[in-house]
């Protein structure tokens, strides 16, 4: 068979398109090698030298590097090949979610795109991550003499107004806002319009996930530190349950712990022992996993179960699949989850296992 020039010309961008996805879907890990940090690939080779103060993950190709310049911290971005794109002049910065990063610069808050410009002027106390197509910020009232929560768009634009004394961002287009009422603080959920599409009656709301929220009433929630909590006395009191996006009761149990939904399954704590549930509410994994271990949500088909013999790793039937030395392992990503290691003065150090339970490299302080 001949091949003439245009089809030439065809399979050559072909591949090179292929290896530029190949490149660009690379998964890069932060790693630290003595006090400094650079990346690792799934193989546990160094790709990105170590030879930045602190690095983040990438997110959009684009990850968070720390210098000291004159004494202070300074945050900037890297890509991949880890080529400095935007320089260390930030106060601080957050990971690119939708195009988007919070920074801090003189103080404030505020967000700027791939190529380092200013999308949104930092004018905010606080900024979080876009979700959704909205970024929840924190901005000082002075009208009303409060911290209070609203939202922006990504052109930059407020699009509901700080009036919130707390907020989640949004997930499923629906975000939790907190509001005064006499001495209690009731929680509901807003659309991106800003209209309150279930009424605040809650205690304390968390996000919708795969179509359901878990919230609580009954009990007296207080704000602090940028949340909502219970005392220890008040979580005894609440009432948990799952509820649709038109605030009606889906899953109602003798909760006394309750998680979002990942991957069809939610973890909940019955009479001190962790079960998971599906999303009829049927116990699917009934453990002997007890209070005092901590169960992270399913990612890629696993679930993290730290406990003080030993993080693991379960598996939808609730088997043990993956047993590690490591005293902490969080949630899979991209076919690896991190572990940590605690030393005997209380040190921590990190490492990454892969879904076979390999280590790819052994903990090292970060």
């Amino acid at each position: 068979m001949q091949l003439n020039n245009l089809s030439l010309i065809l399979i050559i961008i072909v591949i090179s398109s292929s290896l530029s996805f190949a490149q660009s879907s690379q998964v890069l890990l932060p790693v630290s090698v003595g006090e400094k940090m650079g990346f690792i690939d799934g193989t546990g080779k160094i790709v990105i030298e170590p030879s930045f103060d602190y690095v983040g993950r990438f997110s959009e190709g684009l990850a968070p590097f720390k210098q000291i310049i004159n004494d202070k911290s300074k945050f900037g971005y890297i890509n991949q090949t880890g080529k400095i794109v935007i320089p260390a002049k930030f106060e601080g910065v957050r990971e690119f979610s939708e195009g988007l990063a919070v920074v801090r610069l003189n103080g404030k808050d505020g967000y700027i795109n791939t190529t380092g410009e200013f999308v949104v002027e930092p004018m905010f106390e606080w900024a979080w991550s876009f979700s959704n197509g909205m970024g929840r910020v924190l901005q000082n009232v002075k009208e009303k003499a409060d911290y209070l929560y609203g939202f922006v768009n990504t052109k930059g634009q407020i699009v509901i107004e700080p009036q919130y004394i707390f907020a989640r961002d949004f997930q499923e287009d629906l975000a939790g806002i907190a509001v005064e009422a006499g001495e209690n603080i009731k929680m509901g959920f807003i659309d991106k319009e800003g209209k309150v599409v279930i009424k605040p009656k809650f205690s304390i709301v968390g996000n919708f996930s795969e179509g359901l929220a878990v919230v609580a009433q009954n009990a007296k929630s207080y704000l602090f530190e940028g949340d909502i909590f219970f005392s220890e006395a008040e979580s005894k009191k609440r009432k948990i349950s799952y509820i649709d996006k038109s605030g009606k009761d889906i899953i109602k149990g003798n909760f006394q712990t309750a998680s979002d939904f990942s991957e069809g399954l939610a973890s909940i704590e019955i009479k001190n022992k962790w079960r998971f549930i599906d999303k009829t509410g049927k116990i699917v994994i009934d453990t002997d996993f007890p209070e005092s271990a901590e169960l992270g949500d399913f990612s890629e088909g696993l679930a993290s179960l730290n406990f003080m013999n030993g993080a693991k790793f379960i598996d939808k039937t609730g088997k043990i699949v993956i047993k590690t030395d490591f005293n902490w392992a969080e949630n899979f990503s991209n076919g690896y989850a991190r572990v940590k290691k605690i030393g005997k003065y209380g040190s921590e150090s990190y490492g990454y296992v892969d879904k076979n339970g390999n280590l790819i490299w052994n903990p090292t302080t970060n």
